[in-house]
């Protein structure tokens, strides 16, 4: 498939400024605990990780907890293993770090970071902000992400050791995720998703599922399973993503080409089901991101979010997902 020159051209500028602005409704605010959904310390890959106390009068500790999926080199799985270092900032401290220095021991997965006091006790202070960006040396595609935030309630750990998203220790996590636009897969363009189990944890494979509409409303619906984190193609999850599906499968409006027949979509991702071999759990929490990727130019955004699920837990490691 050939595309026009110009088109390709203004939407790879699109890409390289995919991380220009981040606003939600209402604005977004600062938390107690900060999920940053990739780190890749991969040979010629590198992750710049921030994390910022905004708070003018109070000094805090933070644990970062580190959530392997890929060990000493991508062909090592490994099964969500947890490495945790912790720094404390002053009031008005940034704190940028390399992934690599900072946590030498794995190559790909996510980390999160939660405000404490002493050895591992969780405390309340809204006062964290953070960002990653992402460079893959190989591909020279980079992007940048927020990290998503979570309001302390009251962190005091109920006696699992595990942080909840449940609406009593931190906030909910969102019961859907929503991606306003995705482009027609295919010759530049290789989009990626970055996609996280929050509910069961170490023992569960997690089944999302999709809902996929082209430009004129029409909708599709495909299913994906994957095991703690993964960073997966659009195309590994279903033909639905293609620009060839889109324009030919389709009943796609010919008024909304982006160019030379390119077309877009966008999605809606909820959690279907995460199993354990002894423990099934129903409408488990997930997050997600997109990575545009078009040619060499890469973007990613944090998606949109609606509703509340109560089923998160940072990070379950028995088989019924308690603790």
């Amino acid at each position: 498939m050939r595309f026009h020159k110009i088109v390709l051209s203004g939407l790879t500028a699109i890409a390289c400024l995919g991380m220009a602005s981040e606003a939600v409704a209402g604005g977004r605010n600062a938390g107690s605990l900060l999920l940053y959904p990739e780190f890749d310390n991969r040979d010629g890959d590198v992750t710049v990780l921030t994390i910022t106390n905004v708070s003018d009068t109070d000094s805090v500790a933070v644990e970062f907890v580190y959530i392997g999926r890929y060990g000493e080199s991508s062909n090592e799985e490994i099964y969500c293993e947890e490495f945790n270092r912790e720094e404390t900032l002053t009031p008005n401290d940034t704190l940028t770090l390399l992934t690599n220095n900072h946590n030498p021991q794995m190559e790909q997965g996510y980390v999160y970071t939660f405000a404490r006091e002493g050895v591992g006790n969780p405390v309340l202070h809204n006062g964290l902000i953070g960002n990653a960006m992402t460079i893959d040396g190989f591909s020279r595609v980079e992007y940048s992400v927020n990290a998503v935030s979570y309001l302390g309630i009251d962190p005091t750990d109920d006696g699992n050791g595990l942080r909840d998203l449940d609406g009593s220790e931190y906030e909910t996590t969102a019961a859907e995720i929503q991606i306003p636009r995705f482009f027609g897969q295919g010759g530049p363009f290789e989009s990626e998703l970055v996609l996280i189990g929050l509910t069961g944890g170490q023992k569960f494979e997690t089944t999302i599922d999709f809902l996929v509409y082209n430009d004129n409303e029409e909708v599709f619906s495909a299913e994906h399973e994957f095991y703690c984190w993964d960073r997966v193609e659009l195309t590994d999850i279903g033909n639905v993503f293609t620009n060839d599906f889109l324009e030919n499968g389709t009943n796609h409006d010919p008024s909304e080409y982006l160019g030379n027949h390119i077309e877009s979509g966008w999605m809606r991702i909820t959690g279907a089901i995460a199993s354990s071999t002894t423990t099934s759990i129903a409408d488990p929490a997930i997050y997600a991101v997109l990575i545009d990727k078009i040619g060499s130019y890469g973007g990613a955004d944090l998606p949109w979010e609606a509703g509340s699920n109560a089923n998160g837990k940072l990070l379950a490691r028995s088989l019924d997902g308690t603790f």
